[in-house]
């Protein structure tokens, strides 16, 4: 840092005191990361003579200045840094503790200075005395890691001289800009005032000259605006050197693509939400070295921070290999703060689980403490990132670590963005806060009203809707062609559909903040100025959520909170119900608790039994609760109901989804199995009565036995053993090869006969138990008109005389 004493010139005091003060805050700032790296490797000369030569330029300009505190403490820093430098004293973290400790405290002076303010009144001689005091760590050149954690490791990307610099007003670059980018409208004006002309060649080649040198001109004052990110990592390892000592934990940390450019502006954006997560990532992710050593982990818990340059973008990836997110914590904590509901839960994906975390009031903490456990970051993290066209996402490994990916714009004066009308009027809203463009007339999309809301459901998904005109308080025109329905991600973490009248177009656009007054709405992030040259507002996402009062957190359906909070409001219990379609056509609703599970049943395991409906599932026969055994198709959808201890199928044609309804009908009227009407989403939904569904079941259900069996009594004979049996199991039939030694025959059983002989004994063992008899013969003809017995290759006679036995009951 070049001493202020040495600038010539006609500069007044306080200008020399504002120079001094700039480059004071500017070079702690850098500084901070610098002394926790020495701290890490005390051999490295390079990073002490910097920090040495910081002291010694504050000592040598504040005397000039007349700030005999700055004067002092950079003194006492200047002496014990010589000591070090000399190898009279080490650098144990008691001192490097220290010259922190004083540099906070001139920054806390610098920054009064540069404010007007008083300076702070605080026992600099504390501060002193804590560096000029050897501890018992730097009469010892080895320390003992194991009783203090060690100072953090940060990787080194090697010095490079700075290129030569002067100061200048951000203010004055704005005024830049903005000149340049009237420039390019005009010049777009031009351009399209010369295409309504005849043609010049001439003009033409003098007009893409000037195109050339205004876009040029546009791309170098842009570049005014950059920074590298090192100035967003400068603060970094200071931090995580402090969290690190305070919370007992050591952490590697390494920092890549500090090269990297971007907005200035941008970089004050992104370093809240960036210092949030790396806070989060020491206090809720790396482990204490007892914990990481009883999971098989090294002691020194890795953090890395890389920046890169993708596109028009900023990708950030901020990892660590602790514990990772638990999202079972997560879900407990929403279900206990009412954000959740249990039934919502257990159907949550983890993905929809892991982003439980940006919803506000909740934290995995285990108590409040002065880092974390408020339950406030991560949801004011994502606001901030999309707010300037970013986006957030979370790669997490249960026990091995998490990685957060942070995707920024380049610049904040220049994102995509999509231009949309409403109302009669153009806005712009940011191509990252759209999700999915469709029109009202698209297949997959219904609208309907709950409770005076809208709800849209795009294939199968329920958001929240409005419409942009009712938000902003504009009448909606009467438009000839299908409206535009757009997907918005919202700062909350809920997507909801935003109705407008049409989607013009997408372009970069330049981004200017907008007066106080159109700000302070909430609605707004900014106005821009397209190619056509008429100012438009930039919408905000989040602000539009807040302004239509839609919910922050929902369970998995937006339709179902409303109905809730509708519900709670009247008194009105509601539950969870299934809206599905019969076979015949109908829409029904039936209470969820009844519904052990859904599924795909073959329709060749329905069929009848004694005038009962039943299907064969797991072995054993179920009864059919509405009665239903032929569908026409293969496969048919099925309802599992279970009241406890009885259960039923209900064959249905489809599931439509989960809503609630009240637990007595809107219109009580009690017939067969419905038990009245419910009015959901505006449409009239007959209720099936369970008491009465299960009131309907056959007394002991369905036993197996009531079909009968099919014994085979020439078990000997290889054609009834390897064909007829064969084809009997495959028709669901159960066989015995033989006749049951106790002669424990129902009615219902069918005996096949196969030769004389067995007919012979057949005839004596029907003659005492009674069941029916059914002859086999190997020719394709009758031996007469008194043969009754079956051709035993003819498949569909010999299915219809076992069936006949068995449901008749009746003997041959």
């Amino acid at each position: 840092m070049v001493p202020v004493a040495r600038i010539r010139g006609t500069m007044g005091m306080d200008e020399l005191l504002q120079e001094f003060i700039s480059e004071t805050q500017e070079t702690l700032e850098a500084l901070a990361g610098e002394v926790v790296a020495w701290e890490a490797d005390p051999s490295d000369r390079d990073r002490l003579d910097a920090i040495f030569r910081f002291f010694h330029t504050v000592k040598g300009s504040c005397g000039f200045l007349n700030l005999p505190r700055f004067e002092r403490l950079s003194h006492a820093a200047e002496d014990v840094l010589s000591d070090i430098r000399a190898g009279k004293r080490v650098a144990d973290p008691a001192t490097v503790s220290a010259v922190l400790g004083l540099m906070d405290r001139i920054g806390e002076l610098a920054e009064a200075v540069a404010m007007g303010a008083a300076l702070p009144n605080e026992n600099d001689e504390f501060l002193i005395s804590a560096l000029t005091t050897p501890s018992e760590a730097t009469l010892t050149v080895e320390v003992e890691h194991n009783n203090a954690a060690a100072p953090v490791a940060v990787a080194r990307q090697g010095g490079q001289s700075g290129p030569r610099t002067i100061r200048l007003p951000l203010s004055l670059i704005d005024q830049l800009m903005n000149g340049v980018s009237d420039m390019v409208l005009a010049r777009n004006e031009l351009s399209r005032k010369l295409r309504e002309r005849s043609v010049d060649t001439e003009l033409d080649t003098v007009f893409e000259r000037l195109s050339t040198c205004v876009a040029d001109m546009r791309d170098v004052i842009s570049k005014t605006r950059m920074q590298r990110v090192d100035r967003l990592f400068a603060a970094i390892p200071r931090m995580v050197r402090d969290l690190g000592r305070d919370l007992g934990k050591r952490i590697d940390l390494t920092l890549e693509g500090g090269d990297v450019e971007m907005d200035r502006e941008m970089v004050e954006m992104v370093v809240d939400p960036l210092t949030h997560i790396v806070r989060n990532s020491i206090d809720h992710g790396i482990e204490t070295p007892e914990k990481r050593r009883a999971a098989g982990k090294p002691e020194v818990g890795a953090l890395r921070l890389e920046a890169r340059q993708s596109g028009n973008q900023i990708v950030i990836v901020i990892s660590d290999d602790g514990a990772g997110i638990d999202t079972a914590r997560l879900v407990e904590k929403a279900i206990a703060a009412g954000r959740l509901t249990p039934e919502a839960a257990a159907r949550m994906s983890e993905a929809e689980r892991l982003e439980l975390i940006f919803q506000a009031g909740l934290s995995t903490a285990n108590q409040v403490t002065a880092i974390s456990g408020r339950g406030v970051g991560m949801d004011v993290v994502r606001a901030n990132v999309e707010r300037i066209g970013g986006l957030i996402a979370l790669d997490n490994h249960p026990g091995r670590g998490l990685c957060i990916t942070l995707r920024v714009p380049l610049t904040l004066t220049i994102i995509p963005g999509l231009i949309i009308r409403a109302g009669g009027l153009h806005f712009a809203i940011p191509r990252a806060a759209v999700v999915e463009i469709l029109h009202d007339n698209n297949d997959t999309l219904q609208i309907s009203e709950v409770g005076g809301a809208k709800i849209a459901t795009i294939r199968g998904l329920r958001h929240s809707m409005i419409d942009l005109e009712d938000v902003l308080g504009m009448d909606k025109p009467v438009e000839a062609g299908p409206r535009a329905i757009m997907v918005v991600r919202s700062a909350t973490g809920v997507p909801f559909a935003m109705g407008v009248s049409a989607v013009d177009n997408h372009e970069e656009l330049v981004i200017r903040p907008a007066s106080p007054l159109v700000m302070a709405s909430g609605v707004y992030a900014g106005m821009t100025l397209p190619d056509n040259g008429k100012p438009m507002l930039l919408l905000d996402a989040a602000g539009i959520a807040n302004a239509a009062r839609l919910p922050t957190m929902i369970d998995d359906r937006v339709a179902r909170q409303s109905d809730q909070e509708a519900s709670a409001q009247t008194g009105v219990e509601m539950v969870a119900a299934l809206r599905f379609e019969e076979c015949s056509g109908e829409r029904r609703l039936l209470q969820l608790s009844l519904i052990e599970r859904v599924e795909d049943i073959d329709a060749s395991l329905f069929g009848r039994s004694g005038g009962n409906a039943f299907v064969r599932l797991d072995g054993r026969l179920v009864p059919v609760a509405n009665g239903l055994t032929d569908f026409g198709r293969a496969k048919i959808s099925a309802l599992r109901l279970r009241d406890g201890s009885v259960e039923a199928c209900y064959p249905v044609a489809a599931v439509l989804d989960i809503v609630q309804m009240p637990l007595v009908p809107d219109m009580v009227a009690m017939h067969g199995h419905v038990s009245g009407v419910a009015v959901i989403d505006g449409e009239h939904l007959e209720v099936i009565n369970p008491f009465a569904l299960f009131a309907s079941l056959p007394d002991g259900g369905i036993v197996e036995r009531a079909r009968g069996r099919c014994l085979l009594a020439d078990s000997d004979d290889g054609w009834t053993r390897d064909i007829l049996a064969p084809l009997l199991r495959q028709a669901g039939q159960d066989v015995v090869m033989g006749l049951p030694d106790d002669a424990a025959v129902d009615p219902r059983d069918v005996l096949l006969l196969t030769s004389a002989d067995a007919a012979q004994t057949a005839g004596v063992m029907a003659g005492m138990i009674g069941c029916r008899i059914v002859h086999l013969r190997a020719s394709p003809r009758a031996a007469g008109p008194q043969d009754s017995s079956i051709y035993r290759y003819d498949q569909d006679a010999l299915m219809a005389a076992i069936a006949g036995g068995q449901m008749a009951g009746g003997v041959g």
